[in-house]
């Protein structure tokens, strides 16, 4: 019996006892109901994890949404030899050391203009600076997920555009796309 079948013969109150397996099948097949069934299953002990490791409900509840964003974007092409629970904790695992690697590059990022401000030498009023400073920030904050998440790994991990690509599982030309769109936001967006 196929997927297809399976589809047809399951009424929608009892997607509740279908498999993982068969509930993926069904959402690849853009049954809305399979994906809901999903997201109940998988929602909260997903965000009891998130949270205890950023201690943070609403940012584990901001990161647990992509993750089931980004896995109904991604339903066609999805193909997957692990369950279901053991990808989509992998997925927001992935998606906290993002986010960690962003809070560290932000903070690092203050940390060394606060010290710039501090031991200017070239005469701008700090001020300036610190101006400065948050308007490159914050522009950065405002680039595409992935294109800043691009960005950060070429200008704070340092890593070439090949290692990028690896590390991502994007194309070389996808990452020079990214990292010019980067640039050129943050020129577009600075007042000086």
């Amino acid at each position: 019996m196929n997927f297809k079948t399976i589809a047809m013969l399951v009424p929608q109150s009892s997607l509740k006892h279908c498999t993982d397996e068969a509930l993926f099948q069904l959402v690849k097949k853009d049954n809305a109901e399979a994906f809901e069934e999903i997201y109940a299953r998988y929602w909260k002990v997903l965000v009891s994890f998130a949270c205890r490791n950023l201690q943070s409900q609403q940012k584990a509840e901001d990161l647990v949404q992509e993750i089931f964003i980004s896995f109904y974007r991604r339903r066609h092409s999805i193909d997957f030899t692990v369950s279901l629970r053991a990808y989509l904790a992998r997925s927001l695992k992935f998606r906290m050391i993002s986010e960690y690697r962003s809070q560290t590059v932000r903070r690092n990022y203050q940390q060394s203009a606060a010290y710039m401000y501090q031991h200017r030498s070239d005469g701008i009023p700090s001020f300036e600076h610190k101006e400065l400073a948050y308007s490159i920030s914050r522009s950065i904050d405002k680039l595409p997920e992935k294109c800043r998440e691009v960005f950060l790994l070429s200008r704070t991990q340092e890593l070439s555009y090949k290692a990028i690509s690896g590390h991502l599982g994007i194309s070389v030309s996808t990452v020079e796309k990214h990292i010019i769109k980067a640039l050129k936001h943050i020129k577009e967006n600075l007042h000086y």
